[in-house]
């Protein structure tokens, strides 16, 4: 650029950090949303090098165990890496020049313990949805209660009703709530809008899809319980056919082929899908041969249609549907019987032998972790030695010392991840920077005129400003 002021770089860098990247030392009412702390943290204190601050406490009641699938425990305290920030930073946000300039935006970077790295995941996928919607819900509540009141004082005879205005006040009021229940779902703030038209109906655009892993339904399967599933009709062979359609008979009826029978159910999930065969494969009752297609998941013009499998004839609908290997790869979402896939540490993996309730709480974390990660058929074979614990125990120990097991070795990782999810979620919290932990001060007024969130009904015109039918004839 030729021009001398917006052609010199530095110019513009200074006028980027001033408009994005610094906070105004005055704060916004933002900066009061959970407190009277400002949230951002900001002001923060110069620092003459890059150092890690840690949070432990006055005594080390910060420091939290971390536990391990092979029974290693170590100690962690909340931690933030403080950059170093000479006088004059105090309020900028730790930013990334190269994106600043690329995007023309803010870049708060923010750097620290594993904590930081779960509230930015869930930070990114959030629902706003309660914060957009709460003005409009406020309102509507609000009228709606006032329209009942009135109602209420003409039943009661203390307002005197016009000709049938008793009844338009009820009809609207049924209208607004009505309205209000139906729309508050669909209300967006103006930046996330957009997303609902690009993303077909939903917030955001996940990589992969998404399919549900029915542990519960699986166990009570094999144990004999009554289950929730489908009824299916179909015809065959000129007679109406009932069939049970449901997960559990999908998995422990799954195909014999060699790359099927190895599958465990989280690997099944991810990777199979059940399609139905057309009328014409019923009718043939020849899924190899037949040249027609489920027009579901593929059509004839295909070049590499995907590979179909026959369910096991012990199958309810063997005659009526049929397995594919998916063309993507989806995401399981676990649904697990309450309370048997236990924390590590309830284990005791240090004690041996364990008392009779950790005994208990063995087996059956280990039985949700095979019935996940162990392929199998019925509950036997998922026991070593009458014990579940025995064989997640014996294929642990191969996994520990890099020895093929029969149990998904990324089932391992993902139950560390499921340990170290509630650890994140229950046991720790975010580090607070040096200024808050030698700072004290009183509770502010602000939260109050910040937090407000009760309308006053005399914000509104009374209801009697409103036209009725037989006005506006």
């Amino acid at each position: 650029m030729n021009d001398g002021f917006w052609g010199d770089h530095k110019i513009r860098k200074a006028i980027l950090t001033l408009n994005f990247d610094e906070h105004d030392s005055n704060h916004r009412h933002s900066c009061f949303k959970k407190g009277c702390e400002c949230r951002f943290l900001f002001p923060f204190t110069t620092w003459e090098s890059t150092t890690i601050h840690e949070d432990r406490g006055h005594n080390d009641e910060n420091v939290r165990e971390w536990h391990n699938l092979d029974g290693t425990i170590y100690n962690l305290a909340p931690w933030l890496i403080m950059p170093k920030r000479p006088m004059g930073c105090q309020y900028v946000n730790v930013h990334n020049d190269v994106l600043q300039e690329i995007f023309n935006c803010n870049t708060n970077v923010q750097i620290g313990d594993p904590t930081q790295v779960y509230y930015n995941t869930l930070y990114n996928s959030k629902s706003t949805q309660a914060e957009d919607a709460e003005q409009q819900r406020r309102i509507g509540a609000t009228i709606c209660r006032r329209l009942l009141r009135i109602q209420e004082e003409i039943d009661l005879g203390v307002r005197d009703p016009d000709t049938r205005a008793d009844l338009f006040v009820e009809g609207l009021s049924r209208l607004l709530s009505g309205m209000n229940a139906a729309t508050t779902r669909d209300v967006l703030s103006a930046t996330m809008a957009h997303l609902l038209t690009c993303n077909n109906g939903t917030r955001f655009q996940f990589s992969h899809d998404f399919s549900y892993l029915l542990i519960n339904q699986l166990e009570a399967t094999l144990e004999g319980q009554p289950v929730k599933h489908r009824i299916r009709i179909n015809k065959f062979k000129g007679k109406s056919v009932a069939w049970n359609d449901s997960f559990s008979w999908d998995y422990l009826n799954r195909p014999p082929d060699d790359d099927i029978e190895s599958l465990c159910s989280y690997e099944f999930t991810m990777l199979c899908k059940k399609c139905f065969k057309t009328v014409k494969q019923v009718e043939d009752m020849d899924c190899s041969s037949d040249d027609s297609s489920d027009e579901e998941d593929y059509n004839d013009d295909d070049t590499n249609p995907p590979s179909r499998y026959a369910f096991a004839d012990t199958h309810p609908g063997y005659n009526f549907s049929h397995l594919i290997r998916r063309p993507l790869r989806v995401i399981p979402i676990v649904c697990l019987p309450s309370e048997k896939l236990c924390r590590i540490e309830n284990l005791e993996l240090d004690k041996s032998p364990p008392t009779e309730e950790t005994a208990i709480t063995r087996e059956n974390y280990a039985k949700m972790a095979l019935m996940m990660f162990y392929p199998f058929r019925t509950l036997e074979d998922i026991k070593l030695n009458g014990s579940y614990w025995s064989l997640f125990r014996s294929e642990l120990n191969l996994f520990n010392m890099g020895k093929p097991t029969t149990f998904w070795k990324q089932g391992f990782t993902i139950l560390q991840n499921i340990q170290d999810r509630y650890t994140l979620q229950k046991k720790l919290h975010r580090a607070k920077d040096p200024i808050t932990l030698n700072t004290t001060s009183g509770q502010s007024k602000i939260n109050k005129e910040f937090k407000s969130k009760e309308i006053k009904e005399d914000q509104y015109p009374d209801i009697t400003e409103f036209s009725t039918p037989e006005d506006e004839l």
